[in-house]
């Protein structure tokens, strides 16, 4: 299905907001907190840290700088996409070790600011990003902010869990990152065919947000509409943190798989 081109929101105040959060959270963390392993296997917080800012440091210097040392290789699948980013990751994170958690917290509001410039400026409804879990080709650019967004989000998640605090689910971010990732449903339902008017229906049910999408099929592709069509022939409900956890399951590739 085509994504549409018009921005939902302007993603460079978003950014900001995370980077506030997660700030705050590492300049909370205990000495011994930084060692301690993270969900991603292989990865402690101080790990997953260094990879957000290798995230930060790898969108300015693709989209700002135009600097691209290291493309993907050519014709790879999904799959091969993934194994690919993944060991571009590690690769990094292993270069980085010797970063200390004071340093790599103040690299990460130093690239802040570059980066909700960055996002500023560029033209979100351009239809010249590429997002390999929403589409086969190019999306607009809004949805690449929101990848990177939601990305940044996850992870700061996975740290407070590796810390042992509760996910922080406030709606003023959260509920911007599952409308983004909601676009990980049409494309893979693209193969599965349904007479026009089957209707998929995708309930996040709270506490903190609340929201519902309606999936109908035309009979040939799956579109978001405000109502359905005809009957409903798969429904899903969740709550705001399984949301977020089903969803960042199905867009691995904005997360890797750290070895």
């Amino acid at each position: 299905m085509a994504v549409p081109s018009a921005p939902p929101r302007a993603f460079g105040p978003l950014f900001r907001n995370e980077r506030t959060r997660l700030l705050e959270t590492l300049r909370s963390l205990g000495a011994s907190d930084w060692d301690k392993p993270s969900p991603c296997p292989g990865w402690s917080v101080l790990g997953l840290a260094v990879h957000l800012l290798g995230d930060d440091l790898s969108l300015l210097t693709w989209q700002r700088d135009g600097h691209r040392r290291t493309p993907a290789p050519a014709g790879l699948s999904e799959r091969g996409f993934i194994s690919w980013l993944d060991e571009l990751q590690v690769e990094w994170v292993h270069a980085a070790r010797r970063l200390s958690p004071r340093l790599v917290t103040d690299l990460l509001a130093w690239t802040d600011d570059q980066v909700v410039k960055l996002v500023s400026v560029q033209d979100a409804s351009a239809v010249t990003a590429r997002v390999s879990w929403a589409s086969s080709g190019p999306v607009p650019v809004w949805l690449d902010h929101a990848r990177e967004l939601s990305e940044r989000w996850i992870h700061r998640q996975q740290i407070l869990q590796a810390s042992g605090r509760p996910s922080d689910r406030r709606p003023d971010l959260a509920e911007p990152v599952l409308d983004a990732l909601r676009w990980a449903y049409p494309f893979p339902l693209e193969p599965h065919r349904r007479p026009a008017g089957s209707t998929v229906e995708i309930t996040v049910m709270g506490p903190e947000v609340s929201l519902q999408w309606l999936l109908v099929s035309d009979d040939n592709i799956w579109q978001f509409r405000g109502a359905s069509g005809g009957p409903v022939v798969a429904q899903l409900e969740v709550t705001t943190e399984q949301a977020w956890r089903i969803l960042s399951k199905r867009t691995r590739a904005i997360i890797g798989t750290p070895k």
